[in-house]
């Protein structure tokens, strides 16, 4: 197994472990920072938000994604999985499912399951797919429990599309009602000038074609009335090294169009399956994911905390929620930070610098003065400080662990996250 893929599986069993690691966090905070009824407001809150739920479940049981793949021999189903990984991937697992038309598969590399999928190329190539073979393929199918339905077709071709279109739209009714279609358009770098592989090199003319060729297959699903959740145009072409394949890397990388599919299928998937995808192959992004549902909620919690009318109480408070919110986010990272390096840090980020980060301080809580004359306006002021301080500071963390930026770019993070949230309030 190789060093970079043995650290990755760390990684993920680490950010497995999230949801265990919130709730410690809560336990240990320092009893002289918070009272238990605090703890526990702050830990019901926090659990009330449902996205964030969905996501730490997610965390606890991620399972591959699965799914059924529609097209001839030829149209690039192995590509365009080895494509979507980023790694030379294995069929494997090949398993008897009772049809000759299709075949179930894993892609694997190092004992690392990427994606399970039923290939259906047997059904448009056979002259004996009958009712009693689409009764066979429903219960394998609907066993299955796929997460989505890829329809993959060349650019460069068109015969036989509308009779494998028929046979989808079976499909679908009879064993995927419900499951996005996505409509792939494979190999688009074979289309005129096929000689230029590079993405970045594409000249006006092929990318017209490649816009042609999408839009052409869309009026195809119309006419028979197939609805598609989104037609993706791609390219799968890499050439890969000599070694064996759990060790072959990329020596060139002609992609073009997959990081659309992936976005589009974490969009889409089972929150399982999506984690899965998204620790196995753009780990930072469904780390920074994760880290943004939890930056809002603390800017929730933050200004939930700040409402209170009383002066200097909850700067505590505050200074406790912030710095598990790092401690999180740089959990995410594959680090672990204990209190006070987390409170260092957070003072830190928060200015960029002490003297700023005091100066917020002193101003949310000034802010609270003006309950004297208004009773409760300046908790509404403190509340909205506290609240965008949180969330820069949670931008700022992101940037810094999960990004490696530098402090010139934090103070340029801290600035924009500031006006961001104010944008949004």
């Amino acid at each position: 197994m190789s060093s970079q893929f043995d650290e990755m599986r760390q990684r993920l069993q680490h950010i497995g472990n999230l949801s265990n690691y919130v709730e410690e966090l809560f336990t240990k905070l320092p009893g002289n920072l918070i009272s238990e009824k605090q703890r526990k407001k702050m830990m019901e809150i926090m659990m009330d938000d449902d996205e964030l739920q969905n996501l730490l479940e997610g965390l606890k049981n991620p399972r591959p994604p699965r799914f059924v793949l529609v097209g001839r021999t030829g149209v690039g189903k192995s590509s365009l999985i080895n494509a979507l990984s980023g790694r030379y991937l294995a069929e494997v697992s090949e398993v008897e499912i009772g049809t000759k038309e299709a075949k179930c598969y894993a892609y694997e590399a190092d004992g690392h399951i990427y994606f399970e999928v039923i290939d259906t190329r047997g059904i448009g190539e056979s002259e004996t797919f009958d009712s009693k073979a689409e009764d066979t393929l429903k219960d394998v199918i609907q066993s299955f429990q796929p997460d989505a339905v890829l329809f993959l077709q060349k650019a460069t071709e068109r015969a036989h599309i509308d009779k494998d279109l028929a046979i989808t739209k079976k499909i679908m009714k009879k064993a995927a009602e419900g499951l996005p279609l996505i409509a792939v358009i494979t190999q688009v770098d074979d289309l005129n000038p096929s000689r230029i592989k590079e993405t970045d090199n594409y000249p006006a003319s092929k990318v017209q074609l490649i816009t042609e060729k999408t839009e052409q297959l869309k009026r195809i699903f119309e006419q028979n009335d197939l609805e598609v959740s989104a037609f993706l145009p791609v390219s799968s072409y890499i050439e890969w090294s000599d070694e064996e394949d759990a060790n072959r890397s990329i020596e060139f990388d002609g992609r073009y169009g997959i990081e659309e599919l992936i976005d589009f299928l974490e969009d889409s998937l089972d929150i399982r399956a999506a984690i899965h995808l998204g620790l196995s192959i753009r780990l930072n992004t469904i780390s920074e994911r994760i880290a943004s549902r939890f930056i809002k909620v603390f800017a929730a919690l933050a200004g939930t905390v700040a409402l209170s009318p009383l002066i200097a109480t909850d700067i505590a408070v505050l200074l406790a929620l912030q710095s598990i919110l790092l401690m999180i986010i740089a959990y995410l990272s594959g680090r672990e930070l204990d209190f006070k390096t987390a409170r260092e840090v957070l003072v830190s980020l928060g200015g960029i610098g002490a003297t700023g980060f005091t100066l917020r301080m002193i101003a949310q809580q000034g802010s609270k003065f003006a309950n004297l004359v208004v009773p409760g306006a300046g908790s509404a002021i403190s509340a909205s400080i506290a609240s965008g301080g949180t969330y820069a500071i949670g931008k700022a963390a992101v940037a810094y662990f999960l990004r490696g930026a530098d402090e010139k770019e934090l103070k340029a993070i801290v600035k924009d996250a500031r006006q961001e949230y104010e944008k949004d309030m």
